[in-house]
């Protein structure tokens, strides 16, 4: 296929909360940005029809993102780029192919530009040389107090953009006084993903004087990494905190002080345990702090009133959206990851450029 007739194709992950899964045909390559899962648990983008892709390219860890590789097979089992740290979290017999966490490397022969996503560790945003630029966000944040974010400058003609949160607009200091209302003495759970905002919510409790922090074994383990060779994910006077917060952090053991545990809708590891264990014990505070899956143990706690839910900001406000947006001059927006409904007030938002959720588009 030539250059004129490159085409992005939405599998999954516009106009409905739904796995990421994006097509690409360019340059004769038929080449996929992410394969996710969920949610809710098990949702799968339908692939079945597709034929042989040429490459698969993670923009980060996340199962939303990475966890429907077990559909590799029904692709023709291509190769799978990501970054060094993604890489290592992939499913056993996944050797990925390196891509740079930031800087330029070509993919298929087709050029690549990528930055650090502010979201989560080894996450990257990457930019197409596909006609006048193709840019996709993956999942980005501009206000992590952990994670560094590359501000992206080139400008693009097609940017496939994270809404995940619409048109909301709180900032994150407005999330830590939420927070810091559950801070009451109780035993307080906050399940939230190990590999994303677990370790900055425990950074943010010990930079406001909480030595009372209790982690699972996969939030300790993402601590030390992200103290040692995963720095590089950190933004500039973080990793110094990182390595007092990873030595100051103790087991979870009982009910007692802050403890923040994977997974963060109970459907697996230490939060499914502890769901079971401090369900019924009215002196234990248990917060979600993210978006609540259908069909989980955090729907059916928190639809009880057992238990509370709040935001801990990890997307894009929609002012930060809008001023992406006029950093890139896009000719066209593509609202990911957020309902069809927020289409209307997100058009207007980036206008002139046009918003759209079309399922194929040329480029």
């Amino acid at each position: 296929m030539g250059e004129a007739l490159a085409a992005l194709r939405l599998i999954s992950g516009v106009g409905a909360k739904g796995p990421a899964c994006f097509l690409v045909e360019a340059a004769g390559r038929r080449f996929m940005l992410d394969i996710g899962e969920g949610p809710p648990p098990g949702c799968l983008p339908h692939v079945d029809g597709l034929g042989d892709i040429d490459a698969v390219i993670l923009s980060h860890g996340h199962k939303d993102h990475v966890g429907g590789l077990s559909l590799l097979p029904k692709l023709g089992n291509p190769p799978v780029y990501a970054t060094a740290i993604v890489a290592r979290g992939l499913p056993r017999g996944i050797a990925a192919r390196q891509l740079p966490i930031g800087g330029k490397t070509e993919v298929l022969g087709i050029a690549v530009e990528t930055g650090r996503n502010g979201h989560a560790p080894g996450g990257i945003w990457l930019r197409f040389g596909i006609g006048d630029g193709l840019f996709y966000t993956g999942d980005i944040s501009a206000e992590s107090t952990l994670y560094a974010y590359d501000p992206p400058a080139t400008k693009t003609a097609t940017l496939l953009m994270d809404c995940s949160y619409g048109t909301y607009e709180k900032p994150l200091a407005d999330c830590w006084s939420k927070l810091a209302s559950f801070l009451d003495g109780r035993p307080l759970l906050l399940p939230a993903p190990p590999n994303g905002r677990g370790p900055e919510i425990a950074l943010e409790l010990m930079r406001h004087g909480h030595d009372d922090i209790f982690v699972d074994e996969a939030t300790n383990d993402a601590l030390r990494r992200l103290a040692e060779g995963d720095a590089v994910a950190l933004r500039p006077g973080a990793a110094a905190d990182i390595k007092r917060l990873a030595a100051r952090v103790r087991p979870i053991d009982g009910a007692r002080g802050v403890m923040l545990a994977g997974s963060a809708d109970g459907t697996s590891g230490a939060t499914e345990r502890l769901l079971a264990e401090f369900e019924h014990s009215p002196d234990v505070t248990i917060v979600f702090t993210g978006y609540v899956n259908p069909n989980t143990p955090a729907e059916r706690l928190t639809r009880s009133g057992r238990a509370q839910t709040m935001r801990w900001n990890v997307h894009p406000r929609l002012s930060d959206a809008v001023a992406l947006v006029r950093a890139l001059q896009p000719n066209t927006v593509i609202p990911a990851f957020c309902d069809r409904s927020q289409l209307g007030p997100l058009a207007a938002a980036v206008a002139p450029a046009r918003a759209t959720m079309d399922e194929m588009l040329e480029l």
